[in-house]
């Protein structure tokens, strides 16, 4: 297996803070086959009345019948599960065109999205309301109560470092991008933010790290190939 995504810029980001995976499992179900019965009962009565001719010469002599074969009305296939949100990150690796990945990114962002608690749910929208006015401050507190309340939910913490981000704190914001990717170390959208908190922060090394890591995992992130070819000639000509 590859490396895991959003390791190195966990390593990165090691560096700037002392404070410190969740796996996830891939499930399968199997189509239950259907009973042919029809066919059963045929081949038994074609075999017994063969047996019984053999044996009397002509017609088979009268008794009791053989039992049949319970019968049961065919079971429909269970339904697939929707795919685990690993398989979702294998997809859009893997996705040809900008529009496949669009619908995985949608699909794996409506995933992020769930806290699994009404309370949660309701101040994640406040919150988001506040980031849409451009209301950092009032995001903060907000996101500051959620993450308290549910701190295992890398949105969450993805969610305050983008309004520190807003607010042009990059230090604080690059910490909770950092605490998404413990959580949920496939965020490539808190990757990217990093990315650009590292950019905008003159750490031109960092920033570049973090967007091929991003690209890495969501290859057609927007402005992520440019932001590369941006960083690479002065980056990797001093570590020539």
């Amino acid at each position: 297996p590859g490396p895991r995504p959003g390791y190195p810029l966990a390593m990165m980001l090691r560096s700037r803070s002392r404070s410190s995976s969740r796996s996830s499992s891939r499930s399968s179900s199997r189509l239950a086959p259907r009973p042919f019965v029809a066919a059963l009962v045929v081949a038994l009565i074609a075999g017994g009345g063969v047996a019984a001719l053999a044996q009397t010469g002509g017609a088979a002599r009268p008794g009791p019948a053989p039992p049949l074969p319970e019968t049961r009305d065919a079971q429909p296939a269970p339904r697939p599960g929707p795919p685990s949100l690993s398989t979702l990150y294998e997809r859009l690796k893997a996705a040809a065109t900008p529009q496949e990945a669009e619908v995985l990114v949608r699909q794996i962002a409506r995933r992020w999205a769930r806290s699994g608690s009404d309370t949660s749910d309701l101040l994640m929208a406040r919150a988001r309301q506040a980031l849409g006015a451009q209301n950092g401050p009032l995001a903060v507190e907000l996101l500051d109560r959620l993450i308290a309340l549910h701190p295992g939910w890398a949105e969450a913490w993805h969610a305050r470092g983008l309004a520190f981000f807003m607010m042009q704190d990059d230090a604080r914001a690059l910490v909770d991008f950092r605490e998404a990717l413990r959580r949920e170390p496939g965020h490539f959208m808190a990757l990217g933010m990093a990315a650009a908190a590292f950019q905008r922060q003159g750490d031109e090394r960092n920033a570049l790290n973090a967007y091929r890591a991003l690209e890495a995992l969501n290859p057609h992130f927007r402005g992520a190939k440019e932001a590369i070819e941006r960083l690479k000639p002065s980056v990797d000509g001093r570590d020539a």
